[in-house]
């Protein structure tokens, strides 16, 4: 008995999004299941429940359709193009003939048989279209008609079958009885709307194949074989058995097989699928490389840090086929239409044909009219409109390298108003150095750097990382240090070489008595240039400071502008002074900022802009930033390789560069734009499609839709959607 535990399907049988509803409907109804989304688009099955697993596979078979858990390793999809592609041939080479002989008085200027001969030959030929080519439909309609349920599939039965079954009725009163005023056959109609959905099924799959294929390409990205050192020689072994601490052997042009540092050899990677970076990146010894990107043309050898389930690719393949899984929440109108489509429809046709009957019993309209209203009708047009518009749009930001969760995140992103900026790491570089020492007594530098660098060797901190890097560049012997207390955000206090030394920021100065009016305006002329200030003080007595510049990224400017353009509201929140952080927003060009943030403050900054109404986006490092990522509607972490902390946020954005941050909103506008556009199609289509198929204007205008050509348009519907999904997989920088 598994206790909240979330399971991923693959399910098998769907046809339509009617298909879907009614899966969810079942689930959801089922005691022990917290939630169930059914995703027709990828056929999968999303469910968080308390009770053993077979009760909710058993309970899927009970609905008619089949189900199995997906492997998360390889989450990739089976094509039904193949299979999409053999019915609709057989049903093409079955209907040929149908429609030769069934309108050859059209092709020839004369039937080829009398009215008798050629509807005995037209039942014949057009039988085996809708028995053999149109099986499954059948197959599928009968089993929902066993569970008092109906779907697509039991639309295009009921209307084929009608338009077959009413010619053999014309056949017989024309042979027998001669009652009807009119004699007209629709055996090729029955054909023809049977090929003609297979047709529109067949392009439907291939579309939904390009717009799924982000995780196939990600998957392709691995390597079946690597070769391994063991024993000082070098054995190929299959992937699958590459384990952490291995090392391997990677050759030109070969990709590598896994996440690892490189321990011998320089070569340049392309990183290009998995960051989205276009330009091979320079690996020496000691760089981190990523497993599926492709080595250049130099071997080297790699020790292994991730491999199988705990490298970086297989966490985004992961993120990306839970992210094509999920729905955005514009989808649920939708679904909950989907659900009452098929009933609703087949009570409109019924409803038409009795009109008709009432109108006008001897018109063609009285069977090609109902006929009309059971083909024309779309639900899959419905359920396709959300879910291929995610797949596409994902697939194409994962080509980019931006990873986003899920249709719901990339709603959220089109309500944005406020993005928020943790500033080192993320709009700078993230490497301090000392661009300046300020000292009281110009003869105590050099006792300053070393009392000062001595106390910051016990720190990791990047501007304690930074003053120790200037002591060893100017060769300073570093000494012992006792009795330290570090201050996070302030700075710290420690024993050194007899002196009491105290370095930090202004408070921690103040707090400390320390005299720092020396020094204030020069200072403040250093913060006012958006450098760091850090104080270093001597038994009471203030020696100096540094200032510290972490260089702020070339195209940050750029982007804080595009921004502001685009109308959001950005704001900078950095742990430095309030001097130090107006000097950095100067040169960002940004208005807004919270300075002296420390690291656990951030996330109760971003709720606060939450409660006051805002949409927020708080855009970090992944790593320090995860409460203000995780407190924010939407979390962006920017980072490179396996530094990105995945489960920290909403978006990630692989490769270290904002440019990135603008393509995922342009991606997630584009992606939020075309469901918008594919809904309104699927919704405006049936609502004009369904009136005009059941003869509304035929007393007016005399305009009708016959069943073929109302197959035709049905087949395209899908076809539409798909196809303005595809779109996206073109989306390039920001607009």
């Amino acid at each position: 008995m598994a206790e909240n535990s979330k399971l991923i399907l693959k399910v098998s049988g769907m046809h339509c999004a009617a298909c879907a509803a009614g899966i969810e409907r079942g689930l959801t109804r089922l005691e022990g299941v917290q939630r169930a989304q059914v995703n027709f688009a990828t056929a999968t099955a999303q469910v968080e429940y308390a009770l053993d697993q077979n009760a909710i596979l058993e309970k899927i078979g009970k609905l008619g359709y089949s189900a199995e858990p997906q492997d998360q390793s390889r989450p990739g999809f089976t094509s039904e193009a193949p299979h999409a592609r053999r019915n609709f041939f057989w049903g093409l080479i079955l209907t040929i003939p149908v429609m030769l002989i069934g309108m050859s008085d059209m092709w020839f200027g004369t039937m080829l048989f009398d009215f008798t001969a050629m509807g005995v030959i037209l039942a014949l030929l057009a039988l085996p279209v809708l028995a053999f080519a149109g099986r499954e439909i059948y197959i599928d309609a009968w089993k929902r008609l066993l569970r008092f349920s109906a779907n697509m599939n039991s639309l295009i039965a009921l209307g084929a079958t009608a338009a077959y079954f009413y010619s053999v009725y014309v056949l017989i009163d024309y042979q027998f009885v001669g009652a009807l005023a009119e004699y007209h056959y629709y055996f090729e109609s029955s054909a023809m709307i049977i090929t003609l959905i297979l047709l529109g099924r067949f392009l439907e799959s291939r579309a939904k194949d390009r717009a799924r294929d982000a995780i196939g390409a990600l998957i392709r990205l691995r390597p079946e074989r690597t070769t391994a050192v063991i024993d000082d020689q070098e054995v190929e072994i299959d992937t699958a058995a590459v384990i952490k601490g291995m090392i391997l052997v990677v050759r030109p042009g070969e990709k590598v097989p896994a996440d690892g540092v490189v321990i011998e050899g320089n070569t340049s990677i392309n990183e290009a699928m998995i960051t989205g970076e276009s330009i091979p990146v320079e690996k020496k010894k000691g760089d981190k490389v990523i497993g599926g990107s492709v080595n250049g043309n130099s071997s080297f050898r790699m020790t292994v840090t991730g491999a199988g389930e705990d490298s970086f690719l297989s966490g985004i393949i992961r993120l990306v086929s839970e992210a094509q899984n999920k729905k955005a929440p514009i989808q649920k109108l939708a679904d909950t239409i989907a659900g009452i489509f098929v009933p609703i429809i087949i009570l409109i046709s019924l409803a038409t044909f009795i009109v008709w009957f009432f109108i006008d019993r001897t018109s063609p309209m009285l069977i090609t009219a109902p006929v009309a209203v059971l083909i024309i009708a779309c639900p899959c047009a419905l359920g396709l409109a959300t879910p291929t518009a995610i797949l596409a749009g994902t697939g194409r930001a994962a080509r980019m390298g931006i990873y986003i969760r899920g249709g719901d995140i990339l709603e959220t992103v089109n309500k944005i108003t406020h993005i928020l900026f943790d500033k080192t790491g993320t709009l700078t570089e993230g490497r301090f150095g000392v661009v300046a020492t300020k000292l009281v007594d110009e003869s105590k530098e050099e006792k300053m750097l070393q009392l000062a660098a001595s106390a910051e060797s016990e720190s990791n901190h990047p501007l304690a990382i930074a003053i120790v890097e200037k002591a060893k560049e100017g060769q300073v012997k570093l000494r012992r240090v006792k009795n330290l207390t570090e201050y996070p955000g302030f700075g710290l206090n420690a024993e050194v070489d007899g002196y009491q030394v105290l370095v930090g920021n202004a408070a921690t100065m103040k707090k400390n008595g320390i005299d720092l009016e020396p020094l204030l305006k020069t200072a403040a002329d250093e913060m006012a240039k958006g450098r760091t200030v850090v104080y270093t003080a001597a038994n009471g007595e203030l020696l100096g400071f540094f200032a510290l510049a972490d260089k702020i990224r070339d195209e940050a400017p750029g982007v804080m502008s595009k921004l502001a353009a685009k109308g959001y509201e950005v704001i900078i929140l950095t742990g430095d002074n309030f001097q130090t952080a107006r000097g950095v927003a100067k040169v960002l060009g940004v208005g807004r900022f919270e300075a002296e943030v420390k690291p656990d403050k951030k996330s109760v900054i971003v709720e606060t802009y939450h409660r006051a109404g805002s949409m927020t986006m708080m855009v970090g490092d992944g790593i320090n930033d995860a409460p203000a990522l995780a407190a924010a509607d939407v979390g962006v972490a920017l980072g490179s390789g396996t530094d990105v902390a995945i489960e920290s946020a909403d978006i990630i954005l692989v490769r270290n560069d904002l440019e990135t941050l603008l393509q995922a909103l342009n991606v997630s506008r584009a992606t939020y734009r075309t469901i918008k556009q594919n809904l309104f199609w699927a919704f405006i289509y049936n609502i004009i499609a369904v009136p005009l198929a059941a003869g509304v204007l035929y007393p007016v205008l005399g305009w009708s839709l016959s069943p073929v050509f109302a197959a035709g348009i049905m087949a395209l519907s899908s076809l539409f959607v798909v196809s303005n999904s595809l779109r996206l997989l073109h989306v390039k920088g920001i607009a």
